[in-house]
Parts: C-alpha cells; sequence; structure tokens
C-alpha cells in the first residue's frame, strides 16, 4: 500500500482530533451505520463526524494483517482481502459491520471455535480518546487500555485504526450439515470440535426442541465437477437449506455473507421470507441493512397503523455467552420462558483472559446463543429481556451490550468490573465527555 494511504489516514485523524480537542462538553460521534439495538434517549452533546474514517489502509499479505480505519464496514475489509486468498480470521455476520464497532463491542462468527472473538484477533489499535490524543495500544503498548477497549462500546474512546489478523482461506467452502435431536449430544459434538477441529468454521441452529443442525465447513478449491454452488442471494433462503440438505457449496465470498440477506431469519418479520416481496426488493435490497432501517423507523414512529393492529410485544434482541458444559440446560430454561426460534449457535474459545470489561473463563469453550424477534407480551415492557439476563446470570454466562439491557447499577458493575472501568475512565475521559458505559447500555445515554 503506497505512502500516500498513510498520508491520507494521518490527515483524516488529525482533522477529527482537532475537531475534538478544540470542542467543549459531551461529545458524541456521528456515523454513517450502526448495529446497536437498544433504545437511545437523545442528549446535548457535540458531534465529533467519523464517518469519514472507513478506508483499508493496508494489506500484508505476507505477514497476514490488514490494517484499517475504524469505520471501514466488514463487507470492504472482505472485497479487499478476497483477492489475496485472504479473509479476517473473524468476520461478523452482517456486511454493515464496522471494525472498530467490532472491536469496541464484542464480535463473532464461525471462525471463533477456533480463534475467539474478534478482538481476541486484533494485534494493534489506535484510540481517540477523550482530549483529541491518539493513543496507540497493543498487548505490550498501553495494555490496560487494549484489554480494556473490547466492551467499552465508545465510552473511552474511538478507534481510528486496527490491525488485524487474516487468515488464509481458498475460493469455495463446503458445508456438511449434521441433525441432531439431543441437545447434550450436539454440545458434546461441538466441544470436541473446539478442542480438535476438523473443520475451518462451525455454527449451528437450534429450531425446535429436538430438531437441530450444526454445520462444519471446509475450505476447498472448486465443487465437485458436476456441483454448482448454491446462491441465497435472492429468492432462495439459506437458512432453510439447513434442514433440506446434507452437503452444500458456497463461493467464500457467499459462504462469509450466508446470514446478512435474510439477517439470519428476521426478513420474515417484515414479510421479505414472501417470494413476491423478495421479487420486488430485488437481489441488492435483500440485506441486513434494509431489516435494520425497517426497524428503526418503526420505533421512531410508535404511532403507526403497524402499532395501531399489532398486540402488545417486547423486542427481544440478543446475544448471550453461556459456558458450553451449561448450555443444555440454559437453552432449556430459555424455550420454556422465552420461546423464540429459531436460535443462532456459535461457539467459541477464550484464548487469553485478560480482557477487564468482557471477562471470560480460558477454561471453557463457550455457546453464543443469538435470537432475535418479537415476543408478544401482556407483561410490563421489558419482562422478557430482564429474564434473559437472569437466566444468563444462573448459567454464569455474559450478555453483550450491543442491544437492550434492564440491569440495575449494582448488578451492571458485578458483571463488567466497575473497578477496572473506572480507572480507565479517570485515566483517558476524566471529564466524562463520552458518555459512561452504564448511561450507554442501560439508561439510554
Amino acid at each position: 500500500m503506497s505512502s500516500a494511504a498513510r498520508e491520507a489516514h494521518r490527515d483524516r485523524v488529525e482533522a477529527m482530533a482537532a475537531a475534538l480537542a478544540g470542542s467543549d462538553g459531551p461529545v458524541r460521534l456521528r456515523k454513517s451505520t450502526s448495529n446497536l439495538f437498544r433504545p437511545r434517549e437523545e442528549a446535548r452533546r457535540t458531534e465529533i463526524d467519523v464517518a469519514s474514517l472507513n478506508h483499508v489502509i493496508e494489506i500484508d499479505a505476507e505477514a497476514c494483517m490488514a490494517e484499517v480505519e475504524g469505520m471501514t464496514t466488514y463487507a470492504d475489509v472482505v472485497d479487499a482481502t478476497l483477492p489475496y486468498g485472504l479473509a479476517p480470521a473473524i468476520v461478523p455476520e452482517l456486511r454493515s459491520i464496522t471494525v472498530g464497532g467490532a472491536t469496541t463491542g464484542v464480535g463473532i462468527e464461525s471462525g471463533a471455535f477456533r480463534y475467539g472473538l474478534v478482538h481476541d484477533t486484533v494485534e494493534e489499535l489506535d484510540v481517540m480518546v477523550a482530549d483529541g490524543r491518539v493513543l496507540t495500544c497493543s498487548r505490550e503498548q498501553r495494555p490496560e487500555l487494549f484489554y480494556g477497549f473490547p466492551n467499552s462500546y465508545g465510552s473511552l474512546g474511538y478507534a481510528t485504526r486496527v490491525r488485524l489478523r487474516l487468515i488464509r482461506v481458498q475460493p469455495y467452502i463446503r458445508l456438511e450439515h449434521t441433525r441432531f435431536h439431543d441437545p447434550e449430544e450436539l454440545f458434546a459434538a461441538i466441544a470436541e470440535e473446539c478442542a480438535h477441529p476438523t473443520c475451518a468454521f462451525l455454527d449451528g441452529v437450534y429450531f425446535a426442541p429436538g430438531d437441530f443442525v450444526l454445520t462444519r465447513a471446509h475450505c476447498v478449491e472448486s465443487p465437485p465437477a458436476d456441483t454448482e454452488a448454491s446462491d441465497y442471494t435472492w429468492m432462495r433462503q439459506y437458512w432453510q437449506s439447513l434442514r433440506e440438505r446434507r452437503e452444500d457449496y458456497l463461493s467464500i465470498h457467499d459462504y462469509l455473507w450466508r446470514w446478512d440477506t435474510d439477517w439470519f431469519w428476521c426478513s420474515r418479520n417484515v414479510g421479505a421470507h414472501l417470494k413476491p416481496v423478495r421479487l420486488l426488493l430485488g437481489r441488492k435490497r435483500l440485506s441486513s441493512v434494509t431489516y435494520q432501517k425497517i426497524m428503526r423507523a418503526s420505533r421512531r414512529w410508535p404511532l403507526s397503523l403497524l402499532h395501531a393492529v399489532r398486540p402488545r410485544s417486547e423486542a427481544v434482541i440478543q446475544d448471550v455467552d453461556i459456558p458450553i458444559g451449561n448450555a443444555a440446560a440454559f437453552l432449556a430454561d430459555f424455550e420454556a420462558e422465552i420461546g423464540i426460534r429459531p436460535v443462532w449457535i456459535c461457539p467459541f474459545v477464550v484464548p487469553e483472559a485478560g480482557f477487564s470489561l468482557f471477562q471470560l473463563r480460558p477454561d471453557t469453550a463457550y455457546i453464543n446463543f443469538g435470537f432475535w424477534d418479537i415476543v408478544r407480551s401482556s407483561e410490563p415492557d421489558g419482562y422478557y429481556n430482564t429474564r434473559v439476563e437472569e437466566l444468563v446470570a444462573k448459567h454464569g454466562g455474559k450478555k453483550s451490550l450491543y442491544s437492550r439491557s434492564t440491569y440495575d447499577e449494582a448488578t451492571f458493575w458485578q458483571n463488567y468490573d466497575r473497578e477496572a472501568y473506572e480507572a480507565l475512565k479517570r485515566e483517558y475521559d476524566p471529564e466524562g465527555r463520552f458518555p459512561g458505559l452504564y448511561e450507554k447500555a442501560v439508561k439510554r445515554g
């Protein structure tokens, strides 16, 4: 990559740092995309526009590293790396997720059973803190900021540059779908894969009690001569194929974005699972970005006809991480009390335990359960999201903070290490210019 790319990056960062340093009072970052699904009450804050920090700076094919700006989407990173036969070690499931967002949040996908979460694959990052300084941090340099940045959600600073680990991939993926009826057998098979991997990528889906599919994905040079790769980017839906086929082939590009077309299966909530609707929308509009816009619009206009005629309901959009030994028991409780289906099952390992705001046990694999739906409810608002939090605590897990949280402050800080967070806040944002983590995650700051 030319020195011009680095100089352009430096110019963009310096302009934003100057804007931040030259402003007063509370600050909020203005972004062109977001994958946060928690309500927010608008407070008066100076906005710093970071939307232009969306460039790939360098791909080092020999070292298997990518340097990118914080607002770069994974779609753009994948487009830049695949020509080299490389991809990020973890490519979160939606195209619009940004590298900075997945680093300050908690990103996952089907390579996590080998490599851990997104932040486990980050080698170095530059963080713009509240006074406009841009600080480089890594496991060796400012380690307290490096290990405290994941799960801070922009409350400590903003990632302007991220150095990501890449892995070698092949042009196609062979998918092997295995049906399971017993959850204990499913999670035992997953635990064995985590300990002794036989595939490149691994995830699964819970469809109903006694109905699971585990997908092992293998990198291959091409499909067999008599087989064409499948296409789930328009009229056919990937998630429905899992119970219809034992084996399948996708291009590596389509595999990485297999969940994006229908936002897993959430397209059905807006009628986009119906063929006439899919035909009308076309390939380009069938994407998670479209569904996010619809969801946000439905929150923005609560007096719409849709809200007037449908029963009272509660959005339960959550990802939770449960130690694999407790996964079957958690799922049984979840089925009995919440009942959302399908549920995404994404296993991951914990390569190191030092990330202070999202502490996990390195002695066990975890299961990320992802469930995203609307629950009809006669209970007070927030009831089901609170029950999810209680079930996570019961089974020794941890909840991602990208979506709604209802914790009281004492319980929140029991989960997310108040002492470590406040030490970081005193060091890097002593005047509280960025919203605090509890303020952002729970109080809608």
